[in-house]
């Protein structure tokens, strides 16, 4: 199975944070499965770090060599996984505008790159999309 992770997601995995689930670690570790990376991470990393360094204290280039270093593939973001967002499912009664614009490139890529997108951000479920798992 192709894992995509969610920023939050690679930050877990990167520094063993206690809020990575046994099952989340276990698809992360398996040798089954191609572990992903997004540059839209990357990218939502920079811009928080910026912003505010004491929320996030994470520095992206020190992020990609972790996740280099860890084997993770990385994904670049494509014309089709723009094109892509125009075709997302939003649950009933969810409004568009409201709904986070990193998670929607990163769930548009996961549907284009074939991957799963691990996630334990619950506004996930604003999406109707089979290639979401929540842990």
């Amino acid at each position: 199975m192709n894992i995509l992770l969610d920023t939050h997601a690679v930050l877990w995995s990167l520094t063993n944070d206690p809020r990575l689930t046994p099952q989340a670690r276990e698809m992360i570790l398996s040798p089954d499965n191609v572990v992903c990376f997004s540059v839209v991470s990357l990218w939502e990393i920079a811009i928080k770090n910026q912003k505010s360094p004491e929320k996030c204290p994470y520095h992206e280039k020190e992020i990609l060599d972790y996740c280099l270093a860890s084997r993770y593939e990385p994904l670049n973001l494509l014309p089709r996984d723009v094109l892509a967002l125009r075709n997302l499912q939003v649950r009933q009664g969810r409004v568009l505008s409201n709904l986070d614009l990193f998670d929607r490139l990163l769930i548009a890529q996961a549907k284009t790159e074939n991957c799963v997108i691990l996630t334990h951000d619950s506004n996930f479920s604003n999406y109707q999309e089979n290639c979401i798992t929540i842990f």
